[in-house]
């Protein structure tokens, strides 16, 4: 599900290319602004975990359906959340990159690499 990794996926090759540039100042506190969100869906994606392995619904067919319902649901949630950390880290990591700021970039990037990875299916 791609709720903005590509667009900011485009963004950060625009800005490894040169395309895209800004002034240091100016690309920092962007990026920060990306990074305090990123960072504010960290509890959300670990608490969406836990409803991946839901009980307490009873041994009827119907209520494991339903209970199966809401844990693929949750699986749905942890996806979504991970890809939106992930596009945000990416941002942070084009603008950083734009302002000139390559090693933070690149840290940056390396950390939005590793949001992806968390909310593949396990």
């Amino acid at each position: 599900m791609d709720v903005g990794q590509s667009t900011a996926n485009g963004l950060y090759q625009q800005a490894v290319a040169g395309t895209f540039q800004m002034e240091e100042g100016a690309a920092q506190r962007c990026a920060e602004v990306y990074q305090r969100f990123a960072l504010s869906l960290d509890k959300m994606v670990i608490d969406s975990g836990y409803l991946q392995r839901l009980d307490g619904f009873g041994g009827f067919n119907s209520a494991l359906n339903l209970q199966r319902g809401f844990e693929g649901k949750a699986v749905k949630l942890t996806e979504a959340l991970s890809g939106l950390q992930e596009a945000a880290l990416r941002m942070a990591a084009a603008y950083l990159h734009a302002g000139g700021r390559i090693e933070e970039a690149e840290s940056m990037n390396k950390q939005a690499i590793a949001a992806a990875a968390a909310g593949l299916p396990k």
